[in-house]
């Protein structure tokens, strides 16, 4: 009895250990902290060695290779492969869905344990609605283009925690309606202004912003059958 009670503490104990660093070091505890600057992973940021500091978050696109493996960013490494590496460097993950299955991504991100480290993004509606169903409780991206649509995705997305996608030329009502429902904002600075990114972000509920000359916003329809 002493040897299965020791064993019990020790799982219940590895749990609450396991528990709190996922919060510690999860999406929402960092939006908490301020401003999540997400860049592009252009260049392998993610196999930089321990002594090289490491972003906030990472942006990249994930894809179905040849062999039906899901692959990630400019490198086409194993999303496996990407998930571990970040999840000991301590970084988030913004993933653009594009074709690749919704279900299996995120059980690529249960199995590595970064369920609240990760985003989704989705371009259709049918993506969008395959990543509400993957999983109850990875973040998913919504690019949101009007109050209407704030209003559909909203009713859309239930219970599911999303973040609001919108463009940097989205009105400050938009900005208000999305903020409204959505667990998050993200969004990038305009590419051609005289405004510094500091002054555009100062008035706008923004959590996370994408640093990226060519970060662009996708075109989902989501009011057209929610109206």
């Amino acid at each position: 009895m002493g040897i299965t009670l020791a064993i019990t503490l020790c799982v219940s104990g590895g749990t609450a250990l396991a528990i709190h660093h996922s919060r510690s070091h999860g999406l929402m505890a960092h939006i908490h902290h301020g401003l999540v600057v997400c860049t592009a992973d252009s260049r392998n940021t993610l196999a930089q060695t321990v002594s090289q500091p490491h972003p906030a978050m990472v942006r990249m696109a994930v894809s179905s290779g040849p062999d039906g493996q899901i692959i990630a960013g400019p490198q086409a490494a194993p999303l496996a492969s990407v998930l571990t590496s970040a999840y000991k460097a301590d970084t988030l993950l913004m993933l653009d869905l594009n074709q690749a299955n919704a279900r299996n991504v995120t059980q690529l991100v249960r199995k590595a344990h970064m369920r609240d480290r990760v985003i989704l993004v989705t371009s259709t509606r049918k993506s969008l609605e395959d990543a509400f169903t993957a999983d109850s409780q990875v973040m998913i991206a919504v690019p949101i283009h009007s109050e209407q649509e704030a209003h559909a995705v909203h009713r859309l997305a239930k219970h599911h925690p999303y973040a609001a996608y919108l463009s940097a030329s989205a009105t400050p009502d938009l900005f208000a309606a999305a903020h409204r429902g959505a667990e998050a904002i993200i969004t990038e600075p305009p590419v051609t202004s005289k405004v510094s990114t500091a002054d555009f972000l100062a008035d706008k509920p923004v959590d996370i912003v994408v640093m990226h000359p060519s970060a662009t916003l996708p075109r989902t329809e989501i009011a057209s059958s929610h109206s």
